[in-house]
């Protein structure tokens, strides 16, 4: 089990084939759970409270904050957006809500009535939303490519930068973060941002929905790349946006009203090899590729957050002529907060080649992915004829022997249907004596020709 947590989640089980799904099994996968650790120390947290008030204090003398309107409420859009050039079909999950049961330890309740939060046996309940990247946290957190963006118009109360953002332990140092007042008073903290990623707007400027706070990374007590955002009253209470039966009293405050459970594909993607998760704040291996040729393994992967028992997901490959390759289904029989499985196939030695689309579909959801089979021969063409190592088979069609020119140190015949037959080493004459008349495959390295056996 290798820690990849923060304060809203600590590990990734990787499985091989363990019947964890229904449908067709998985060739391996895994699934992520929280921990239950405050992102913040209690102190930190007083010394923020003291220093938004200060500064709120400034700036409402200087008649650059106006006193909150009580007849208005906030309205908030998604604190988070990828940034230009990413195009996940989503990029996050959600591991923590606020815990409206002031009893503690263990004894949580989140605005559904579930126990999708956590508290601590100082005391502590957990009082924001955690909003954690999902897949290849590290790696998108490292590329910037997703942005904390103001939820709602307001001003900037407080902002703390400058602290290291690479954290993997709750060490309990200072986060990046940005406070912002809006016109009914709330006050939002949007936390763990990444060093020297803050908007330099400074401390009395005015932001608008939508505008880039800074970028999500793993700053102050964290373990990996996630958003805290939390929402306060000016008396200091914690103000849960979602409503449900075990919010007394709250209301939706989201633009756009967001579920319990968001069951979503965040992405389909094709690989080389299975995806490797490594220890934080390791980049993670994702063998993500887009390239394959004759007879290559392909491994398909689906990437989930809020996976639901019994919500079936569709699998379909198809070639670039809109036939089908391969599909399949797959449904768990328990929850996943967030989740990836993978399956591998093999390109058959004759495959279309051409442009390939991998989906899946789940939900009325439908998440699409593109990749490419491309001819081997054409590419060693291109690729080797000024250094005269094309792949070729003399005679063809054969008798008894064949010689192969342009090969490398391994040389695989293969049947049409994708199945080794044999292999040799360092061979230029191969004696087929004993091959059953037919067309065959010859394979060595990227470089692919056919050869009609005929005795």
């Amino acid at each position: 089990m290798k820690q990849f947590a923060q304060c809203i989640f600590t590990s990734v089980m990787l499985l091989s084939n363990i019947p964890l799904v229904y449908g067709q099994k998985p060739d391996g996968g895994g699934h992520y759970e929280h921990s239950t650790l405050p992102c913040i120390t209690d102190a930190q947290r007083i010394e923020m409270e003291k220093t938004i008030q200060t500064n709120r204090a400034i700036l409402l003398k200087a008649g650059i904050l106006k006193k909150p309107k009580k007849n208005r409420s906030v309205s908030l859009s998604w604190p988070l957006q990828q940034a230009a050039g990413f195009d996940y079909c989503s990029y996050y999950g959600i591991s923590n809500f606020v815990d409206h049961n002031s009893a503690f330890p263990n004894q949580v309740l989140d605005f559904n009535c579930g126990s999708r939060t956590y508290d601590l046996a100082s005391g502590y309940n957990h009082g924001g939303i955690d909003i954690f990247l999902f897949p290849f946290d590290w790696n998108m957190k490292n590329a910037g490519q997703v942005e904390v963006i103001a939820a709602s118009p307001g001003v900037i109360v407080a902002k703390y930068d400058g602290n290291s953002d690479n954290n993997c332990d709750f060490s309990n140092p200072n986060w990046n973060a940005v406070y912002i007042e809006h016109a009914d008073g709330s006050i939002a903290w949007y936390g763990h941002m990444k060093n020297g990623s803050l908007l330099t707007k400074a401390v009395g400027a005015s932001v608008v929905t939508g505008e880039k706070l800074g970028l999500v990374a793993s700053s102050g007590s964290s373990t990996g790349p996630h958003l805290h955002f939390e929402l306060h009253d000016l008396g200091g209470n914690v103000i849960d946006p979602y409503d449900g039966a075990c919010n007394p009293g709250g209301a939706n405050l989201w633009a756009i009203p967001r579920s319990y459970y968001e069951p979503t594909i965040n992405v389909a993607l094709t690989h080389s090899a299975p995806p490797g998760f490594n220890t934080c704040p390791n980049v993670h291996t994702t063998n993500i590729a887009d390239t394959f040729y004759a007879l290559d393994d392909i491994y398909f992967a689906g990437y989930f957050h809020d996976q639901l028992i019994n919500n079936t997901a569709t699998y379909t490959v198809r070639r670039p002529d809109n036939s089908i390759f391969a599909t399949w289904s797959q449904t768990p029989n328990v929850y996943y907060q967030a989740s990836y499985w993978y399956w591998q196939y093999t390109l058959p030695p004759n495959p279309m080649f051409g442009t390939w689309t991998f989906s899946i579909a789940m939900n009325g959801q439908t998440c699409t992915h593109t990749f490419t089979v491309k001819d081997p021969a054409a590419t060693a063409i291109t690729s080797f004829d000024k250094v005269n190592s094309i792949l070729q088979v003399h005679p063809n069609p054969a008798n008894d022997k064949i010689r192969v020119d342009g090969a490398d140190e391994i040389i695989e015949i293969y049947s049409l249907q994708g199945q080794l037959i044999s292999q040799y080493f360092k061979a230029t004459t191969i004696d087929i004596s004993n091959f059953t008349n037919g067309l065959y495959v010859i394979k060595s390295g990227a470089k692919v020709a056919k050869v009609m056996i005929a005795h």
